[in-house]
């Protein structure tokens, strides 16, 4: 039975359509009703007047007057950066977002963060709020700040964001200044996560697809890492980085290489061989050229390894028949999956270091125990942040500054020195072990920064918590899966529905964009308002429109590749469209859409030909 919704149509549709999270969690309220508000009907108006309960206390939250006299003097005590991320704190009745709104700039965003899911759920029944919900500037988080709660600054973060804060409306700030406190140092915690990687995949969006391509006659029937869920809980883990300690983590290493289940990324590989050590598995998630580094001039024939379908395919030719995939985001692995009536593959945790991704997998496999080995995360004092023995050295990278960082305890000692990017993946690590409480951790960088969670330990006290476990089962399943898959020789036809699909949209958007292009200046004039030639314009937008709406697993493999890129430049482009004519503006918003499908669609069709003539 779908929950009780007493919210106006229109809310409900843009929640529904923008923030279907949000929407969840204020269904899961029911009928409860909010702590702190409630709304008061006032007798001689249809407005409703928002009160705020403290003990026995009762306040309008807008103040007792108009609350548009309080509303501009609050804005007037308020300065906006032009290209800013601000978390407003509270959504009461809107009033304070809607001024907000009108006095930012199309580059400001605002995350509107509201702890109470019951008074938005009050408010959308008796506010028509759909204008803010659907404004493309206006994010909406709720509840718990958890990831969910952060999802949507995805699309900030695709534009050249200068500052990230909280803007403070006092009387919803303060029935929780924690939680809204909260809230603003998550917010930035989640922006510097999210941006760099926002970038890289926008930045990759090409590479991904085309790697995917080139992978697919060695991973379309490789086995998914979920044939493994849950079936190691009994065997330790044991978590490889490249950080200066693992040098003296060796003799360990190999004294219970036969007792865990050792993994490792490209990073660290070429230590470990070198040392006589045979990692379990080895990790690669990094779509560019330089992964292939820790690869090279190094044994690979008795290792497998795990990657998404989009890894830097000479890698996987390297590793071919030997592979564990997994696919957290890629249309073109699940069309596969689709096609071939597979299930869906295994989402894993790609947040820009790959040691995330190998955390995610111990995880997946149920150990109950795992050990991080060269996990420094840190800079020593002579700046040496990663071992001699790995690709970093070669090119002399493994050496930093120690001007900048973050001076934070350490295991052993007092403090460490962590720089920027080493924290980003310090955070990602207390936020994914907070997450799993049931599952113990250990940490045997001696030189390295202390972990939240993660308690130091010796290689001693490791020997007798790691115990007499066996890694034997590990080795034997991955082989019989291994053993298993079929062969790709059935490849040939298999996207001929996506081609057709694109070159539809691809026809349209193109003859709609060079039309548009050849309409003379005149008509940009308030007399060419209701011209047919306009009108047919706006007709044909919505042909494309309905062309992109008729199969949605298509779409996503068209906009995951070029068109991904070309549809941020377009709107980055449109929000600063503004003619007098406002039909003007609304053909060259449109045809700056399809010009930007229209370069998706090539792109994706010239890639489909190349892998369709290599399957011939």
């Amino acid at each position: 039975m779908k929950p009780e919704n007493p919210m106006l149509e229109a809310n409900t549709k843009a929640l529904a359509s923008r923030f279907p999270f949000v929407l969840e969690r204020i269904l899961r309220t029911k009928t409860t009703p909010s702590e702190n508000f409630f709304y008061r009907k006032e007798e001689d108006k249809k407005a409703h007047t928002l009160l705020l309960q403290r003990g026995e206390h009762v306040f309008p939250v807008y103040g007792k007057y108009k609350k548009e006299n309080l509303i501009k003097r609050w804005i007037k005590t308020i300065s906006l950066e032009k290209e800013s991320l601000y978390g407003i704190t509270g959504f009461g009745d809107g009033s304070h977002v809607k001024a907000i709104l009108e006095n930012s700039s199309s580059g400001t965003f605002l995350l509107i963060a509201e702890k109470d899911p019951a008074l938005l759920r009050d408010t959308f029944s008796l506010i028509d709020c759909s204008d803010i919900l659907l404004h493309e500037r206006i994010l909406l988080g709720v509840g718990d700040l958890d990831d969910d709660f952060f999802r949507d600054i995805q699309s900030a973060s695709l534009t050249s964001i200068s500052e990230v804060n909280s803007i403070i409306f006092s009387p919803l700030h303060n029935v929780d200044e924690g939680y809204y406190d909260r809230m603003r140092n998550e917010l930035l915690r989640q922006y510097l996560v999210v941006r760099p990687l926002m970038e890289v995949n926008i930045r990759t969006a090409t590479n991904i697809q085309e790697n995917t391509f080139k992978n697919l006659p060695h991973l379309a029937h490789a086995p998914d890492v979920g044939e493994l869920k849950d079936n190691f809980k009994d065997i330790p883990f044991i978590l490889i980085g490249a950080g200066p300690s693992l040098d003296e983590s060796i003799n360990f290493l190999k004294s219970v290489q036969d007792k865990a289940i050792i993994v490792a990324s490209n990073s660290p590989y070429r230590k470990l061989i070198n040392n006589g050590i045979r990692p379990h598995l080895v990790v690669t998630a990094d779509p560019m050229e330089p992964t292939m580094t820790g690869f090279q001039n190094v044994k690979t024939d008795h290792v497998p390894l795990a990657c998404p379908f989009s890894a830097y395919p000479e890698i996987v030719q390297k590793f071919s028949g030997r592979i564990l995939t997994w696919s957290t985001f890629n249309p073109i692995s699940d069309y596969i999956k689709n096609a071939y009536n597979y299930p869906p593959a295994t989402k894993i945790l790609e947040q820009g270091t790959v040691s995330g991704c190998v955390l995610d997998l111990s995880k997946l496999f149920g150990c109950e125990k795992v050990i991080f080995i060269g996990q420094d995360m840190s800079v020593q004092d002579d700046g040496k942040y990663y071992t001699d023995d790995s690709f970093y050295a070669d090119s002399g990278d493994h050496y930093i500054s120690t001007d900048k960082g973050h001076k934070l305890p350490g295991n052993t000692n007092d403090t460490v020195l962590v720089e920027n990017r080493l924290f980003v993946y310090l955070k990602t690590f207390e936020q994914f072990i907070s997450q799993n409480p049931n599952i113990q951790y250990r940490n045997l960088a001696r030189t390295g920064v202390k972990i939240k969670g993660v308690p130091y330990m010796d290689y001693n006290e490791a020997l007798d918590w790691i115990g007499e476990s066996s890694s034997a089962s590990f080795d034997s399943r991955v082989k019989s899966l291994l053993s298993e898959q079929k062969s790709s020789q059935d490849l040939q036809n298999i996207f001929q529905p996506l081609i057709n699909y694109t070159e539809r949209i691809f026809s349209k958007s193109l003859s709609a964009a060079l039309e548009t292009e050849m309409l003379p200046e005149k008509f940009s004039g308030i007399n060419y308002s209701s011209n047919k030639k306009l009108k047919d314009l706006f007709k044909a937008g919505s042909e494309v429109n309905n062309l992109v709406d008729s199969n949605n697993q298509y779409w996503q493999v068209l906009f995951d590749g070029k068109t991904k890129s070309q549809l941020v430049v377009y709107k980055r482009l449109v929000r600063d469209i503004d003619f007098p004519n406002k039909t003007w503006s609304s053909v060259q918003r449109n045809k700056e859409y399809f010009w930007a499908l229209s370069e998706g669609c090539n792109w994706l069709l010239t890639e489909l030909s190349k892998f369709t003539d290599c399957q011939n």
